[in-house]
């Protein structure tokens, strides 16, 4: 490991920006790489808006890094650490992944995709020994969500009280990229197993997302609709099948998907220093090739364990509006 880690940031969005924000406080050399339309805004640098509770931070400004539009450019740097700051379906398109483990020599690999299958993918193009998953505990978006709502241009990002960004990985590498971390001010900590610690959540969050959707977006028409029992039941399919089955790892989550709890998670989104409803139409729109991504494969893994899959299908229709009671 360099004196000043040699961090390249694969995507420039606004999980990239925060990750950067944080790594750049650690005193990382950091380098983005990005789709060469998006090179010259990110070489103006970015603006980060940090959020609370109750008030909000002063504007950050995050600049004085490289950037880089190739993987001839990548090959020519020696790194540290790779972030993959992409959504799961970018990281799976075409073949560009296995050219940049061919450029970024041994430096350790750092994921942060939710979905099922996206570890396996990886492992094609580099070893175990090498990648390092972590999870992201944090919400930001490109701000204002609406004109004159919130902060101002730039990014927004919370990060909600007692979150934790986990991270488990081979042993050296993994204190590394945490010891950067925390040395940034990142709540970072070691755990023994990330996809396992977001199995449920990931499973929780994205059929729910789904359905919400099939409600265009609004709580209300979500909560009074006939689709919450069919979204409750969808979700026990896609938990049973992230955890592999286990009773014993899901027992906990059953209790998510009471009305009850439903009802207080619908409560605890007005806590948030922002609009949630309107945060989630505008970020599960944009990243909602992921999502449908994270569906299919769920129904997928589940025909092939010989798991029940009906009410995900449903869910997953083209076009559903109105799922099954």
């Amino acid at each position: 490991m360099s004196a000043r880690p040699r961090v390249l940031l694969v995507g420039a969005g606004s999980v990239g920006q925060v990750f950067g924000r944080f790594l750049a406080a650690a005193g990382c050399e950091l380098t983005f790489l990005v789709k060469a339309r998006h090179a010259e805004a990110t070489r103006a640098g970015f603006t980060l808006h940090p959020l609370g509770l109750v008030s909000r931070g002063p504007p950050e400004r995050l600049s004085g890094f490289e950037v880089l539009e190739s993987q001839d450019e990548v090959a020519r740097r020696t790194w540290d650490q790779v972030w993959f700051c992409v959504s799961s379906a970018a990281l799976r398109e075409g073949t560009w992944v296995g050219g940049l483990a061919r450029a970024t020599g041994e430096a350790t690999w750092v994921m942060l995709q939710p979905a099922l299958h996206d570890r396996e993918w990886l492992l094609q193009h580099v070893p175990e020994d090498r990648l390092v998953s972590g999870l992201i505990p944090f919400i930001s978006f490109a701000s204002p969500l609406k004109p004159g709502q919130g902060p101002g241009p730039g990014t927004a990002f919370w990060l909600p009280p007692l979150a934790r960004g986990l991270f488990s990985g081979p042993p050296g590498r993994l204190r590394e990229v945490v010891r950067a971390l925390r040395q940034g001010g990142y709540p970072a900590r070691e755990h023994p197993s990330v996809a396992q610690a977001m199995a449920v959540p990931s499973a929780v969050l994205n059929v729910f997302v789904t359905g919400l959707e099939a409600a265009d977006w609004r709580f209300a028409r979500f909560r009074e609709g006939p689709s919450v029992r069919a979204v409750r039941e969808a979700t026990r399919e896609a938990i049973a099948i992230a955890t592999g089955g286990h009773r014993g790892r899901t027992a906990w989550a059953v209790g998510l998907l009471r009305p009850l709890a439903f009802r207080l998670a619908f409560l605890g989104t007005r806590l948030a220093p922002f609009d949630m409803e309107t945060y989630l139409r505008a970020h599960f729109t944009k990243v909602s090739a992921q999502t449908r991504l994270m569906i299919r494969e769920y129904i997928d893994t589940g025909r092939d364990r010989g798991q029940p899959v009906r009410h995900l299908e449903a869910l997953n229709a083209p076009g559903a509006r109105t799922l099954p009671r």
